[in-house]
């Protein structure tokens, strides 16, 4: 394939929690490379149909194919499309074209790559490290990455200074906090949802969902689950937080009458309320994974959380 005529040097591919992450290394490549990364070329795909469209871009129009890599990452309908197509591709040119760069911890890849296209330095060498090594892959395969200008070099940080001052504006704004609490209670319904299509699946698990201003609890398999959406003010959320908390015993509640054994929260993940490049809303994760989640994807991740220490729970007694 080293003499197409490719559209573009690279195309991105990663689930949708990792966008953040994507629109990051666009943001570093894009004024030295041609990139497609879908929110930056929706224009492109519109009116198209979109798995011809996403079979062209991954098996064919791309020089090189970088894939965020996370353990669902080929079972959401888009991410499903990539992979068949890298897959085809690979079945009739090999797998030079294609760079993986696991995202779990510890990191993994598909069964199916050779270790060779993998590359595990983000942790260590970070997004600026990431973006070296993709263009010096551009050019191994016979792209010619031209060096950033003075002016491109501007251009960028002015693009990072405006999303600066937007999200900036938005977290300190009735705006802001508004938008949190609608997402909060998009996040109660989600979870409701949930839970009742669990019980159909599998009736023989079974959660009580309660509910109060700001709190959601989740009772009924291994520890309870207390979800609590904290903010100070109107127009920020400065400080402001949504605590998943695991708890032995139910957890303090409005209304609850006196128990005789007092609850302990057994573990806490905290995420607080942003905002990616794209305007989407999202809840970012604290410490070091820095991950975002749509507020459906949470609903998920909180049930699946509550599951994974069920077992453990109820071995411990």
């Amino acid at each position: 394939m080293e003499s197409e005529e490719y559209k573009y040097d690279v195309a991105l591919s990663f689930l949708a929690q990792d966008e953040p992450l994507a629109a990051q290394l666009n943001d570093f490549l894009q004024d030295r490379l041609r990139i497609f990364l879908y929110s930056k070329r929706q224009g492109e795909i519109a009116g198209t149909d979109g798995e011809k469209s996403f079979n062209a871009v991954f098996g064919k129009a791309a020089r090189l194919v970088v894939v965020l890599y996370r353990s669902n990452w080929g079972e959401t309908p888009w991410t499903r499309i990539e992979a068949t197509a890298i897959r085809n591709r690979a079945f009739e040119h090999g797998y030079d074209f294609v760079k993986f760069i696991p995202l779990d911890e510890p990191p993994s890849v598909p069964k199916w790559l050779p270790r060779t296209q993998i590359w595990v330095g983000l942790k260590r060498w970070g997004v600026s490290g990431a973006a070296s090594v993709i263009e010096a892959r551009v050019e191994e395969l016979g792209g010619e990455p031209h060096e950033e200008t003075v002016t491109e070099r501007a251009a960028r940080l002015a693009r990072s200074m405006k999303f600066a001052e937007r999200r900036k504006q938005f977290l300190n704004s009735g705006e802001g906090v508004t938008a949190a609490n609608e997402e909060f209670e998009i996040l109660r319904g989600e979870l409701d949802r949930l839970t009742a299509s669990i019980k159909e699946a599998a009736n023989s698990i079974s959660f009580t969902l309660k509910h109060a201003p700001r709190q959601i609890l989740i009772l009924g398999e291994g520890p309870a689950l207390s979800i609590n959406w904290q903010y100070r003010f109107a127009n920020s959320l400065d400080g402001a937080r949504l605590e998943v908390s695991l708890w032995r015993g139910h957890p303090p509640f409005p209304g609850m009458m006196h128990v005789f054994e007092e609850p302990s929260k057994l573990r806490t993940e905290r995420f607080a309320f942003d905002l990616l490049q794209n305007e989407q809303r999202c809840w970012m994760s604290s410490g070091s994974q820095n991950r975002a989640f749509t507020t459906k994807e949470l609903a998920a991740f909180i049930l699946k959380y509550g599951m994974d220490h069920a077992d453990a729970y109820r071995n411990r007694g």
